[in-house]
């Protein structure tokens, strides 16, 4: 079993303890109780989701974030390098932001604009633009990214969105996003 029972979610948090989230990269040492996460939260098996997230160390065009609270990967936040068409019909090669995962007790707190805060400074270290996709009904997503100044670009027929429909969003790195 990995780290705390995945039956047994953590506390709820108290404000001291969401004062006390901390954003960092992921490392060799998070990589089970990240995986435990998801599994908890997105009630899927574990299956590759290890390798998957180690190579988010070790791979240069990927990289995961996690939220931590009290040694506990609370959410996590990912962003890649993916080629032209990667990520949709007619979606161009870039450094995407993907897999924002934030637990429901955390959320509505700030943690997932935290991980995107740090999933740009990453991504603008590396390029001038950065892309996101979502589902045309995800609204969370577009608050989030909107917040951060992301324009839609298009929208393309996806079978991966309940709605049957994506949104391809980009941001430009500005001085002030440097």
């Amino acid at each position: 079993m990995l780290g705390r029972d995945a039956r047994h979610p953590p506390p709820q948090p108290t404000d001291a303890m969401v004062r006390s989230v901390q954003i960092e990269p992921l490392t060799q040492a998070d990589v089970s109780s990240a995986v435990e996460f998801a599994v908890r939260v997105l009630r899927v098996k574990p299956a590759d989701l290890g390798e998957q997230f180690a190579s988010d160390i070790t791979d240069d065009l990927r990289h995961m974030f996690v939220a931590k609270a009290g040694g506990q990967v609370v959410a996590y936040g990912r962003v890649i390098e993916l080629a032209a068409d990667e990520a949709g019909p007619g979606t161009p090669a870039g450094c995407y932001l993907s897999g924002v995962l934030v637990d429901p007790a955390w959320r509505r707190r700030g943690i997932a604009a935290q991980l995107t805060q740090a999933r740009l400074r990453w991504a603008f270290a590396r390029t001038a633009k950065v892309f996101y996709v979502t589902g045309a009904d995800n609204v969370a997503s577009f608050h989030l990214h909107a917040a951060f100044g992301f324009q839609e670009m298009k929208r393309f027929r996806s079978e991966r969105s309940a709605a049957g429909e994506d949104v391809l969003s980009q941001l430009a790195r500005t001085p002030e996003r440097s």
